[in-house]
């Protein structure tokens, strides 16, 4: 049996889509979802690039204290 290969290579145009949107301020999941990858594959690039990639919490976080959203309670 012979295996494929299931990931995509990364060319030259997905690399500098992920460090535009790493500097857009983009979280790893939403950098993940607009390249079409595996949010693992994209924390790996990243990390082998050595950009670094931030997370859900610390995006909000950022947002809040710029003011462009507002922190919500649970009710």
């Amino acid at each position: 049996m012979v295996r494929r290969l299931l990931a995509k290579p990364w060319d030259t145009e997905d690399v500098a889509k992920l460090k535009a949107l790493v500097d857009s301020g983009a979280s790893a999941l939403r950098t993940a979802a607009a390249l079409g990858r595996p949010i693992t594959s994209v924390k790996r690039k990243a990390s082998d690039l050595g950009i670094p990639l931030a997370g859900v919490r610390k995006v909000r976080a950022d947002l809040r204290a710029k003011g462009v959203i507002e922190y919500r309670r649970h009710q």
